[in-house]
Formats: C-alpha cells, sequence, structure tokens
C-alpha cells in the first residue's frame, strides 16, 4: 500500500530539487571567471606581441629591400644584427663567394646614444650595388655617438679602427636629412671622414622617393665620393622601380651609371637588373636574387651577364 501511494506521488519539481541539495560556494565561480579572466589576458597579449613582432620583421624587411640598409638600421632601435652569405658569378670570371657580417651593440646606461658597431667593409659596398665584385672585404669596429636624432634629422660620429695590417684609424661624421614635399620624399646624407690609410674623404648622396601606389616605388639616386688625396670625385646615378608582391616578397628592377671626374666627367661602367627578395623563415631570414647585365669600358663595353645569390639573416630586438 506504501508503495503505491509512493507511486502516486507527483514528481519533484526543479526548485524542489535545488532547495534539498547543499549550498555550493559561489567563490568556485568567481575564481573560474577570474581564470578565464586571466586566460583572455595572457592569450590577447600573447596575440598583440607576436603581431607586434611580425609587423616589425615585415616592416624592416621591406625597408632593407626598397631603401638602402644604412637607413634600416637607423629605423630599427636597439642592438642589430645582420649576416650574410653570397656567391656572385661573372661569365668569364671565377665564382665569387663572400661572407658579410654587421653587428650594432647598444651599451648600457647611455640613453641609447652609444652603439658598438662591428661591420664588414664588403657588406657596406653592397647597399649601393648587388651586382659589385667586393675584392678582399676587411672589417672594422668602431664606437657610435649618436649626437642627434629627430624625425627629420639624424646626426652621429664614428671612430674605429678597421682590422688591417698595419690597422687603419678612423673618424667619421654623418647627417641624414629628410624632407618629404607634394609626392615626392627626398634624403640627403653628408658624411665626412679620415681614414689614415687614404686621408680626408666625404660622401654625397640624394635620394628622391616617389610612390605610385601602396605597392610600388620609383626611386632616383645619386651619389658623389671624394678623397682629398685623389682630387676628383666618384660618380653614381641609379633609377629603380619597386614593386611588393605579398607580405614576404618583392622585386625591384634596377639600373645605375658610375664614373668619374679625373679626367673630366665620364661615365665608363653600366649595369641593369632585376632582383628578387624574399623571406624564407620566420621573420629573420631572406633569399634574394639577382640576375642583371655589365657594361664596362675595361672591356670594351660588352654585355657581361652577372647573377648574385645571397642568404642574410637580420637579427634585431
Amino acid at each position: 500500500m506504501a508503495s503505491a501511494e509512493a507511486s502516486m506521488q507527483p514528481p519533484m519539481l526543479l526548485p524542489q530539487v535545488e532547495m534539498m541539495l547543499p549550498d555550493i560556494p559561489r567563490e568556485v565561480d568567481r575564481a573560474e571567471t577570474d581564470i578565464d579572466h586571466d586566460m583572455l589576458d595572457r592569450s590577447r597579449g600573447w596575440l598583440v606581441n607576436h603581431l607586434d613582432n611580425l609587423s616589425g620583421g615585415i616592416d624592416s624587411f621591406f625597408v632593407d629591400v626598397f631603401f638602402d640598409e644604412t637607413l634600416a638600421q637607423e629605423n630599427v632601435k636597439g642592438s642589430l644584427a645582420k649576416v650574410s652569405f653570397y656567391t656572385r658569378r661573372e661569365i668569364g670570371d671565377p665564382v665569387d663567394y663572400k661572407f658579410g657580417a654587421s653587428v650594432r651593440l647598444v651599451l648600457p646606461h647611455t640613453n641609447e646614444r652609444l652603439n658598438l658597431l662591428l661591420e664588414s667593409e664588403d657588406e657596406q659596398a653592397r647597399e649601393g650595388d648587388p651586382l659589385e665584385s667586393i675584392e678582399n672585404p676587411t672589417y672594422s669596429a668602431a664606437l657610435r655617438f649618436i649626437i642627434r636624432e629627430t624625425e627629420y634629422w639624424s646626426t652621429n660620429i664614428d671612430a674605429g679602427v678597421k682590422w688591417a695590417v698595419p690597422p687603419d684609424p678612423f673618424v667619421r661624421l654623418r647627417a641624414r636629412r629628410l624632407a618629404y614635399f607634394d609626392h615626392w620624399n627626398m634624403r640627403i646624407t653628408q658624411t665626412l671622414s679620415y681614414f689614415t690609410s687614404t686621408g680626408y674623404g666625404e660622401d654625397t648622396s640624394l635620394v628622391f622617393d616617389h610612390p605610385l601606389s601602396t605597392e610600388r616605388l620609383l626611386r632616383f639616386e645619386t651619389k658623389a665620393s671624394y678623397l682629398l688625396n685623389d682630387d676628383f670625385f666618384e660618380l653614381r646615378y641609379g633609377l629603380g622601380s619597386y614593386r611588393e608582391l605579398s607580405r614576404k616578397a618583392a622585386i625591384a628592377w634596377v639600373g645605375q651609371a658610375r664614373g668619374d671626374t679625373e679626367y673630366g666627367a665620364t661615365f665608363d661602367n653600366y649595369s641593369a637588373g632585376f632582383r628578387y627578395r624574399r623571406q624564407v623563415y620566420k621573420s629573420w631570414m631572406f633569399f634574394e636574387v639577382a640576375p642583371g647585365l655589365e657594361w664596362s669600358g675595361d672591356k670594351d663595353y660588352e654585355t657581361t651577364p652577372v647573377i648574385m645569390f645571397r642568404l642574410e639573416a637580420v637579427m634585431a630586438n
């Protein structure tokens, strides 16, 4: 009879079940909520840092492609290291293998105004002409003091020594001015130097950039170098068209003329080439190939095919 009465009782409603259960401390829910918020904050922080690092690597990559590497080094703050291995082949000559390196260390407790520089001379020369053959590369070490650095001005002085026999001490003062007008960007750089081996010298370069679109850039550049002991100018004019293919690749068509004023302003070396550069590993390893043609007065202006391959690692904070 009791079992029959029990079977006739209505089912318990949900509120009645909740009243029969023991109280569960609400701190558990708050703890879970805190954990969830912490996880979201950590995830957001990781994503922001990852995107910052990614964009920084891509920006420095395209600055290195579209602009000279000296400007890239100045735009990247903090310590910077670049290591490159490249090979150059010119028809009729043996294959040329070179190794280049440059390191900039920001010394502590100097408000980032004192840097230690270690670099190879051939790495500097590649900035102006990736197809040029560099003979007997030398290395140098210097301290750089940043005199002034603003949005439009950059002035610094280097004091160091070339690693040669005998050692070659040097002092170098450089000033750079950026200007923007109409649809052109202008950069003028003036360098005054003294090397024990070559004496006093100066370099003047002027670069005009004209953006054609968000992916295309037209550049005109000219440079003049002068050594007091030689008493004539070395001249270079260049024209290039650059295009960003993707976030990891870019191409460039470049041409230039080189000459001097030793016997009047004459040009006896011409070149035209194509550069393709791609980010191949993460945000710091790049591969570049640059085939081209050269016409030199030393070879009676015969057409000489050349090609350069380079693998480069760029590491920065």
